[in-house]
């Protein structure tokens, strides 16, 4: 058996029993209180990232009575322990994560387990990979790790009833849309770029406006989606916007120009904004595009290997 190293910070899942000891932010998906083997209280917390999700458990009185809640973030550390053979994380220390305690992590921790379609979560990640502007990595990690946003991302359908509607149909809608976007030869590499981000935040405000089970939220019976992309990305952009206001415009103008659905009146004046409303149209109204995305084995492997922020 080879010797495990001291401890890790923020590991993938997929490698914390590599570790004797790991610390990092990892989203909360379920709490589970049950009766020990030695018939004391105890609660399992299940956490996830985009390789894996596994258990650890919590035994300390004072950390069980932390109030955590399910498909959030959390700062977790564990220590690895051995039992009759059997090796298991026990839980160390614990907090809820507050809004502005996301600096740092990146877009390998959303919770792959939680998405309705696996692979459509493994192609995001990939063309995730590949955006070369850091201030764009940046800004779509800060917009999609928002206090519930992501896993409603990942669920959510992309209509009630026209394309799409089906859990994890959003993302699957705006996977879509960068496959295509992504093959549109005159765009220049930083165009490219931002019609990827677009393409995958065009329909953001859907997560306000839709429950995964294809029901109106409250919000979504008084206000239309496009109004509430740019309030969900709204704190992002400023951020965005300090270091290139001509990024940030660009990204505002291709979610606000002129469509047979929107409330706004500009046309179309960039090439980003001309092409994310062709392949939006394209994806929204293609019949059957099953198995259009391509296949990317290991994605372990890929996973460790992106650089998002």
């Amino acid at each position: 058996m080879k010797a495990l190293r001291t401890e890790s910070l923020q590991p993938l899942l997929i490698d914390v029993f590599n570790f004797k000891r790991f610390a990092g932010r990892y989203y909360l998906i379920s709490v589970v209180c049950r009766v020990d083997s030695h018939g004391q209280a105890c609660k399992v917390l299940t956490i996830a990232d985009a390789s894996t999700e596994m258990k650890v458990f919590c035994c300390n009185e004072e950390l069980m009575q932390i109030d955590l809640r399910p498909d959030s973030l959390i700062h977790v550390e564990a220590a690895l322990k051995q039992n009759m053979g059997s090796a298991y994380y026990l839980c160390k220390n614990i907090q809820p994560l507050g809004k502005n305690q996301t600096q740092g992590l990146d877009l390998a921790s959303l919770p792959r387990e939680k998405c309705p379609k696996p692979e459509v979560f493994d192609a995001f990640l990939v063309f995730v990979g590949r955006i070369q502007n850091p201030l764009l990595k940046c800004f779509l990690t800060n917009v999609l790790l928002q206090e519930d946003i992501g896993i409603q991302y990942l669920q959510c359908p992309a209509s009630i009833s026209h394309h799409h509607a089906y859990p994890g149909g959003l993302i699957e809608h705006s996977v879509e849309m960068v496959w295509d976007i992504s093959g549109v030869q005159e765009l220049s590499p930083l165009e490219k770029d931002i019609a990827v981000v677009s393409s995958l935040l065009h329909d953001i405000g859907k997560t306000k406006t839709y429950t995964p089970d294809g029901t109106l939220t409250a919000i979504g019976r008084l206000v239309d989606h496009q109004q509430l992309t740019l309030e969900i990305c709204a704190n992002a952009l400023k951020d965005l916007e300090l270091s290139s206001p001509h990024i940030s415009n660009m990204l505002r103008h291709a979610w606000t120009c002129y469509s047979p659905k929107a409330r706004f009146g500009f046309h179309p004046k960039t090439r980003v904004a001309r092409h994310l409303q062709k392949v939006d149209g394209y994806s929204a109204r293609a019949a059957d595009r099953e198995h259009f995305l391509p296949v990317f084995p290991d994605m372990d492997k890929r996973i460790r290997t992106l650089s998002f922020v």
